[in-house]
């Protein structure tokens, strides 16, 4: 037996060990067009979008739990963020956020993730475990 093979699945394996979870790739996406106000791009990726102009812009977050539920051929994440927010009085607040993403799995076929809901997160829960 040969050694390439081998190496090629550890390889492949690690490379996707350190790749960013899904969700992490989809909010950064999303918070990015929102931050641009860029209509265009949220319209693939987002039911909904952080305005600027009221919300205030997050340029960086944290991932600090999901949860998933699946019913009538939809999936649905809840993710807990913790994410510093630029107000748009230029003060920056820590905030904790909860984005709803879901994905319909009907006819066999998954569809990419979309941001339907983006909230604070209630005063006094903790956040689901990852």
């Amino acid at each position: 037996m040969t050694r390439a093979p081998i190496l090629v699945v550890a390889l492949a394996a690690a490379l996707s060990a350190c790749a960013p979870p899904q969700e992490e790739l989809v909010l950064g996406e999303f918070f990015n067009a929102s931050r641009l106000a860029d209509r265009t791009a949220l319209q693939r990726i987002a039911t909904t979008w952080f305005n600027p102009a009221a919300d205030g812009i997050v340029t960086s977050f944290t991932v600090t739990g999901v949860t998933t539920s699946q019913a009538g051929g939809r999936v649905t994440k809840e993710v807990s963020i913790a994410a510093p927010v630029k107000l748009p009085g230029g003060e920056t607040r820590e905030k904790n956020l909860v984005a709803t993403l879901q994905r319909d799995t009907t006819g066999g076929v998954a569809a990419r993730w979309i941001v339907t809901s983006i909230r604070d997160s209630p005063a006094g829960l903790s956040t689901p475990p990852r």
